[in-house]
């Protein structure tokens, strides 16, 4: 077996962009109502901002036609054009605003005005646009009283005749620019939304198939366990599976039966197998439950060890009613070895399964883990099995089965689908393999999904109150 180190480092940092899209569409599932709640907040606080700074402006026209005294038709249209050309000029030069400044009364003209001429006609259309709707009316009658006799003077004598006329303005355009700003919003919640969802999956991939795992380690895929569930009917008896009484889980007890297979062609004649996690909660003690009595039913002995001390689960997925000396008691010379194994029997008489239980907490757990009492033990443990099962506490988090892995051939490795994140998993195989052990296999928990709460499913976070709540 390579016992190199099992994750395709050269493919860690390459992006799957498929793969990616797949679980950023996975995690919009859960994700949607913070895009939504952005897209809402944001639209309301541009529309907000937009209706306090809002300054209304008021446009105030009218359409004239220019006629030139004495003159045709012709010279008529040439004239409103050059009205509309001139215009500019005759405004800046700022004899048109000091004539309508004066003619209102004010030290200047309080808004815009300018002219347009209609393009083969005597038309012209005066705007003038302003924040105080009756100024700008007033502003508008002021140009056509005063504009013929400004403009004379390029042009010459002229008359100007109201065709149309807006009247005194109304505010016409608050809503489609505060409909516009909320708009605006809610496209910017929504990015950054995305943006969010884009950093959350980054952060967060995780493992979810068989296709998964082959992608992203050199080790081979084991199998994949089927969620399954079970009714909790006294506080005796565990909720997780154990192929052993849970006779009528038939797609589990196969699933196991063929990672088994697989994995005794892995093992070959090596004897010692660690079964470990990266983190708490995805299901590895179960695993290793059934993994030992799949193996006892094939007429093998087995002796499964409970080493996970800090949570020990063994004796519970075995209906151990407690009081039973256990591997601390063992290693700390306060029990001989034959009196903590536990015999494990079938309805049909004795199994081949053994068990070491570690129903008893110790503090001073590194110092027993990489003990050599514990390395005496196992070498008795082999001699009286053809397979030694040591559970582990979860390698990405804690030290005990980096020391342990000094004792065995090579592990087992469970991963829970969409549990742990993918870097904690890359941890816990690294901080093995650097050790030198072979990781035989992994082991997929769970299926395509899972619902959180099945056998050994139970999720408190990355290790936090390990020992206390979570479950493995």
């Amino acid at each position: 077996m390579n016992e190199s180190v099992p994750v395709k480092t050269d493919e860690v940092e390459q992006l799957d962009i498929v793969s990616f899209l797949f679980d950023a569409l996975h995690r919009l599932r859960s994700f949607w109502w913070i895009i939504l709640l952005l897209t809402v907040v944001f639209a309301g606080a541009f529309y907000y901002r937009s209706s306090v700074s809002y300054v209304p402006n008021y446009v105030a026209e009218c359409t004239v036609s220019v006629e030139i005294v004495n003159g045709g038709t012709y010279s008529n249209q040439n004239t409103a054009r050059q009205m509309g050309v001139v215009f500019p000029y005759i405004l800046t030069s700022g004899a048109l605003s000091d004539v309508i400044a004066n003619d209102l009364g004010t030290d200047g003209v309080p808004g815009s005005i300018s002219v347009n001429a209609i393009e083969g006609t005597n038309l012209l259309t005066i705007s003038v646009s302003g924040s105080d709707p009756e100024m700008t009316y007033r502003i508008l009658q002021s140009v056509l009283k005063n504009y013929p006799e400004v403009a004379q003077y390029v042009v010459g004598q002229t008359k100007l005749t109201l065709i149309d006329d807006s009247g005194v303005p109304g505010d016409s355009g608050r809503e489609s620019v505060l409909r516009g700003s909320a708009t605006k919003g809610a496209v910017v919640g929504f990015m950054i939304g995305l943006v969010l969802l884009v950093l959350y999956t980054v952060s967060s991939r995780t493992v979810r198939t068989e296709e998964d795992l082959r992608a992203l380690f050199n080790v081979p895929c084991l199998g994949t366990l089927p969620v399954c569930k079970k009714k909790k009917r006294s506080r005796n008896v565990s909720r997780e599976i154990n192929i052993l009484y849970d006779t009528n889980q038939g797609a589990y007890i196969e699933a196991m039966r063929l990672i088994r297979t697989r994995l005794e062609r892995q093992m070959g004649d090596k004897q010692v197998l660690m079964v470990t996690s990266s983190i708490p909660g995805e299901g590895k003690s179960t695993v290793a439950a059934n993994l030992a009595v799949s193996m006892a039913k094939k007429n093998k002995r087995v002796v499964l060890v409970d080493c996970d001390l800090r949570n020990p689960t063994q004796g519970k997925l075995f209906n151990l009613q407690g009081g039973n000396a256990g591997l601390v008691s063992v290693l700390t010379g306060k029990a001989r070895l034959e009196e903590a194994l536990v015999e494990i029997s079938d309805k049909g008489g004795p199994l081949g399964l053994t068990l070491l239980p570690g129903s008893d907490k110790e503090s001073r757990l590194v110092e027993i883990m990489g003990s050599e009492a514990m390395s005496q033990m196992v070498e008795e443990l082999k001699k009286q099995a053809d397979v030694v099962i040591l559970d582990t506490p979860p390698s990405a988090m804690l030290v005990d089965a980096t020391l342990l892995s000094r004792h065995v051939d090579g592990v087992a490795y469970v991963v829970m689908s969409d549990f742990a994140k993918r870097r904690f998993i890359y941890k816990g195989m690294e901080e093995l393999s650097n050790n030198g052990v072979p990781i035989f296999g992994c082991i997929l928990n769970g299926g395509k999904k899972h619902s959180g709460r099945g056998y050994g499913y139970g999720y408190y976070g990355y290790g936090y109150g390990y020992g206390s709540k979570s479950k493995s």
